[in-house]
């Protein structure tokens, strides 16, 4: 292959002067630190999804080479190609100027046995930009805002770690000229709340924050560790990357040893590809993942089951057992906008399923509400107390759990730090519990400002967490209480629920 053979050759195929032509920096390794970049199945089809989809979204994990893999074609594109402006885009203008070092850099490194000096159009560098003057080609960096960008229309544009940037919607509006008139943009960040989220999720247009559960694109998984979807709406392409997809880090010792270094919601952001960052105070600090289990627990026979309400347009009810002196939650139950009379019956109809030996709602279950439940509705003069003893007087005995928020905390809070000898008092199932353990995890939390406010003030957010956690402090909260009245830990064999008029529900 002659010289203009293989210039030929680079220039129509961008992942051989990826893995051929591009050399990379790498300062955590101190033996090789100048390398080519790695040759992985998932930067094939990367490359492949990058020269097909000119927009396109990459949420990904921590440590995959995107930027250099991103950088690279970026320069493919420019070097190979006359009249290019491309734009190099970070959160501060010296990050972008990083960016754009980093393009000069490959420059420099270009192999010359694969492509000679003399075929390498001049450039020359100054602060955030790198210019071919004889093909009118050129990289420029910007920090993220609208009024650097407005005056100008690009090639392609490359955003860096956009998911933290705080004005990445008035980037977006002012570059949309570029994605208009056929340009390419390419955003590669670590998941994170605010824009890029809703843009990945095609939920632009929706106002504050968006719950990524609600929103479950038709994705296919070409290969372990990716997830490729398109936008019907903004016409973005995603590329999801999560870090199994590189075969050198699937294994169950690389994920400790990743999760063990950093603090875990960071850990959860930055390699399982968690959108929320949940940067105010957690609830629940006293929580960790020794508290949760990952095989199906069984509730045992001739113990009372558990259940607590929590009413509103998003009800939730939370399962369990005290099963010696451990509570063993099984589920939680949430749906959305719906009345406390369908929400008993759907809760109902689930338990007579799913726990058959425990179908009499009435002898077989302590069931702890909300006070408010008490109260008579506005509309119908029913409560909701009334709708969870159903309408044949077969449903449950609701009881009220503690009233004041700060009790109802510091029920589950007793929980979470005892400890017992088979282990902590307070065992959750992941599985069937994914609000509750991720609220617990740090959704759950109270507002930014929650060092501003008055203690006695603080309360958490009101949002999709809130809901089966205040469901699961009115089971927690009731059953101290019954315990207290009781003097005697609950449950016990020899318990057995009782229609009588005890307050608690139960006899010994």
């Amino acid at each position: 292959m002659n010289v203009i053979e293989r210039w030929n050759y680079y220039k129509h195929n961008p992942w051989a002067f990826l893995t051929e032509c591009v050399y990379s920096l790498d300062q955590v390794n101190k033996a090789n630190p100048i390398k080519t970049l790695p040759v992985r199945d998932y930067g094939k089809l990367y490359a492949e999804i990058w020269s097909r989809y000119p927009l396109l979204a990459v949420p990904k994990s921590r440590r995959m080479t995107m930027s250099w893999y991103t950088i690279g074609l970026y320069v493919w594109d420019t070097l190979f190609f006359d009249g290019r402006f491309n734009a190099f885009v970070s959160k501060k203008e010296d990050d972008a100027n990083e960016l754009v070092s980093r393009a000069k850099f490959i420059i420099d490194h270009l192999p010359p046995d694969k492509i000679p000096r003399e075929l390498v159009p001049k450039y020359r560098e100054k602060f955030c930009l790198l210019e071919f003057p004889s093909i009118q080609s050129r990289i420029q960096g910007f920090p993220q805002g609208a009024d650097q960008l407005r005056q100008f229309t690009f090639s392609g544009i490359f955003g860096d770690e956009s998911a933290f940037w705080e004005q990445a919607q008035q980037f977006y509006a002012a570059s949309f000229p570029t994605i208009d008139g056929g340009g390419r943009m390419t955003l590669v960040s670590s998941p994170g709340p605010g824009f890029f989220k809703k843009l990945c999720f095609d939920a632009i247009d929706q106002p504050g924050d968006i719950q990524v559960e609600e929103y479950q694109p038709d994705a296919i998984r070409p290969m372990p560790g990716v997830r490729l979807w398109h936008n019907k709406k903004n016409r973005f392409a995603v590329f999801e990357l999560h870090y199994t997809a590189d075969p050198l880090k699937r294994s169950p010792e690389y994920r400790e040893s990743i999760k063990n270094s950093m603090p875990y919601m960071e850990y959860l952001r930055e390699y399982e590809l968690h959108w929320d960052t949940f940067e105010g105070l957690p609830v629940y600090p006293e929580f960790s993942r020794l508290h949760v289990i990952q095989e199906r627990p069984e509730p045992v026979p001739g113990l009372p089951m558990l259940i607590g309400f929590d009413f509103g347009l998003t009800p939730a009810a939370v399962i369990g057992q005290m099963q010696e002196d451990q509570l063993v939650i099984f589920e939680e139950i949430v749906e959305v906008n719906m009345g406390a009379t369908r929400f008993y019956e759907k809760v109902a109809n689930h338990i007579r399923l799913h726990y058959p030996a425990f179908s009499d709602l009435r002898r077989n279950w302590l069931c702890f509400i909300d006070p408010a439940g008490l109260q008579k509705s506005q509309t119908d003069e029913s409560t909701c107390a009334q709708a969870l003893a159903g309408p044949d007087g077969r449903g449950f005995i609701p009881r009220p759990g503690p009233i004041a928020w700060e009790a109802r905390r510091k029920a589950v809070v007793e929980f979470l730090q005892k400890l017992t000898p088979r282990g902590p008092a307070f065992q959750i199932y992941a599985p069937k519990c994914p609000i509750l353990v991720k609220g617990f995890e740090g959704g759950y939390r109270f507002s930014e400002r929650g060092t501003d406010i008055e203690p006695n003030k603080l309360r958490p957010i009101k949002d999709s967490f809130s809901h089966p956690h205040d469901a699961l402090q009115y089971l927690c909260g009731g059953i101290r209480d019954v315990t207290a009245a009781a003097k005697r830990a609950i449950p016990r064999p020899s318990y057995t629920i009782t229609n009588g008029d005890n307050r608690y529900g139960y006899a010994g």
